[in-house]
């Protein structure tokens, strides 16, 4: 997190507000045209744990060869897209700087080529988390956030197109790790070898389950990508920096609180896989409940003090970045509470009923969202719709649960949306008070975030958690410390 936030700082001052956002617009369009990959790297990966969770290794070694040729075919396709849809776009509606349209087409197809390695790397990532190595996760994340670090002081002592050469500095650094983990895998996976297979009956199973899942990913590249063209289209490039800049921040504590949740999942299949629902819903809830209060925690003091953090940060802000980031965090927020959900219903693998509802309800971002900029929309719309579809989905995808993998909807209301509800505008009062008091300043700052974060985390401990968590959470610490 924190490399991640100097990082983000270094690359806008860098590049520049109009480079930062055409690379931003760049990225919005190859990863629009990448959902297929999306669909199939989610089926596979819960091949290989459902797999894992039986204990049967033959099955192992088939699942994994034979989503090692989807993703390989699946990455083919989508070059052959990109190449031209993706190019047609962008000469002809992206708006982007004459003078910089050369530099964008390079930054295009370099983008390209690091999507084909992630691609390709989706059933070694996948085995990774499938066999709970998030020591080998870990490194592996925090190996390409150093590499990252690097490219930016690079960056400041060139001469060469920046844009460029930052987009060919990522690639490879995905280039590096690729090949990292694919060593990593062949010596600690049986099943992870370079060998591609064929079962017919397993890749109906496997494309059966992608194709339902595409929806999902289309919703996704809507309010997502989808929203970056579309503010590109209505505000230009300046407007897609600040979007991209509030969406950084966020992103990188939203990962805080995915990578906490991407040790549960493993878990959450495999109790599927086993017929334990009771463990399961029990993970669930706990997942939804702790992912949205560790960032309620982080929340509450970014939240006041957003200003000054991004100038801090950033030195220049861009205009609406501030307003972009509020919103963005209860974004994420909500995001975090509804990937368990998406987590189960992958496990139970029948989508179609799932998908249609869920992700028809994420496919009304877009549409809305052109609507209210054709009449005149301010550009933070898109962060208010975002969040109050997003309720509604999470909402949906509990209620549509209960069918699927059991779950009781009124528990999840009960344990997971009441104290959301409930504690969560507690979290803001005592640290509000200092905000209208203060002046924005450093010393309002050191004097606002731990009083922000105390208090959260005294609410959380003492309302939130319940009698077992606060029993276990207080053992825990005392035996790290080594308090008999």
């Amino acid at each position: 997190m924190a490399v991640g936030f100097y990082t983000s700082r270094v690359i806008l001052n860098a590049l520049g507000v109009i480079d930062f956002g055409i690379y931003n617009v760049v990225g919005g369009i190859v990863g629009t045209l990448s959902i297929l990959n999306g669909a199939m790297a989610g089926a596979t990966q819960r091949w290989i744990t459902i797999a894992l969770g039986k204990g049967d290794e033959d099955n192992l070694k088939k699942v994994f060869s034979v989503g090692l040729t989807a993703q390989f075919i699946i990455g083919i396709l989508i070059l052959l897209f990109i190449e031209t849809i993706g190019t047609w776009y962008l000469y002809k509606y992206a708006i982007i700087p004459e003078e910089r349209i050369d530099s964008a087409f390079v930054v295009f197809q370099v983008s390209t080529l690091t999507m084909f390695l992630t691609i390709l790397n989706v059933p070694f990532n996948g085995a990774i988390i499938a066999h709970e190595k998030m020591g080998a996760f870990a490194f592996f994340s925090i190996f390409d956030v150093i590499m990252k670090l690097v490219i930016c002081f690079t960056l400041y002592y060139t001469s060469y197109d920046k844009l460029i050469l930052y987009s060919l500095l990522l690639f490879l650094t995905y280039l590096i790790n690729f090949c990292a983990i694919q060593l990593y895998s062949h010596k600690k996976f049986i099943e992870a070898r370079f060998k591609f297979g064929w079962d017919k009956e397993m890749y109906k199973s496997m494309w059966s389950l992608a194709f339902w899942t595409i929806s999902g990913n289309v919703a996704y590249a809507g309010y997502t990508q989808g929203i970056t063209l579309l503010i590109n289209l209505f505000f230009g490039p300046a407007m897609n920096a600040a979007a991209g800049v509030a969406n950084q921040a966020t992103n990188i504590i939203n990962q805080f609180s995915m990578n906490f949740q991407m040790a549960l999942n493993p878990q959450i299949t495999k109790n599927y896989a086993q017929q334990n629902y009771t463990d399961m819903h029990k993970l669930m809830f706990r997942s939804s409940k702790f992912s949205y209060f560790l960032m309620l925690v982080f929340t509450v003091p970014l939240f006041y003090e957003a200003p000054y953090l991004l100038k801090l940060w950033l030195g220049n802000v861009p205009e609406h970045a501030v307003s972009f980031m509020r919103i963005g965090l209860f974004v994420s927020m909500i995001m975090a509470v509804r990937n368990p959900l998406v987590t189960a219903a992958m496990a139970n693998g029948n989508l179609k009923k799932y998908q249609l509802i869920v992700n028809g309800i994420l496919l009304l971002v877009c549409p809305l969202l052109y609507i209210i900029y054709k009449i005149g929309g301010i550009p933070e719309c898109s962060a208010i719709i975002l969040f109050i579809i997003m309720v509604i989905a999470t909402l949906a995808s509990a209620y549509l649960l209960k069918d699927m993998v059991y779950l009781n909807y009124y528990d999840f209301i009960k344990k997971v949306g009441v104290p959301i509800v409930v504690y969560t505008p507690l979290s803001f009062i005592i640290p509000l008070s200092i905000y209208l008091v203060m002046p924005e300043s450093f010393l309002r700052l050191i004097i606002l975030t731990p009083i922000a974060l105390l208090s959260t985390i005294s609410i959380i401990y003492y309302f939130v958690l319940n009698k077992n968590e606060r029993s276990y959470i207080s053992s825990f610490i005392k035996a790290k410390l080594k308090i008999k």
